[in-house]
């Protein structure tokens, strides 16, 4: 498993990865925190985009054939970094600002929950 938190690694992972779909699979109750599970038939590990703090969001929850790119941004009239996934193929974006990562994996290394989200297989 692979995880990383620079954006300019994401963007290439995400880049790279020839997406078939991207879905919001897991959410806290409050929707602070969200993970958008990315996946492909050409490719046994999937990506989990993981954002907290999350503040926005907009557009369908479920993406087909998702071209998925991170920008960071800093926020002066709440003095705060901003950090936001969009989707080129939609209308689909999610705002956060405690932080975001990206992991690469099976599916097995992964937990269904925050959690459990990694397994110690």
């Amino acid at each position: 498993m692979e995880i990383t938190s620079e954006i300019i690694t994401i963007n290439k992972i995400l880049n790279e990865y020839k997406s078939d779909q991207a879905r919001i699979w897991m959410f806290d109750i409050t929707h602070v925190k969200i993970a958008i599970k990315i996946y492909s038939k050409q490719s046994e590990e999937i990506l989990y985009f993981v954002a907290a703090g999350c503040k926005h969001i907009k557009g369908f929850f479920s993406l087909c054939n998702p071209k998925l790119s991170v920008t960071q941004s800093f926020d002066n009239e709440n003095s705060e970094i901003l950090f936001k996934i969009t989707d080129e193929n939609s209308d689909f974006e999610l705002t956060s600002t405690s932080g975001i990562a990206l992991a690469k994996g099976l599916d097995i290394e992964f937990g269904d929950s925050f959690d459990d989200f990694i397994q110690d297989n």
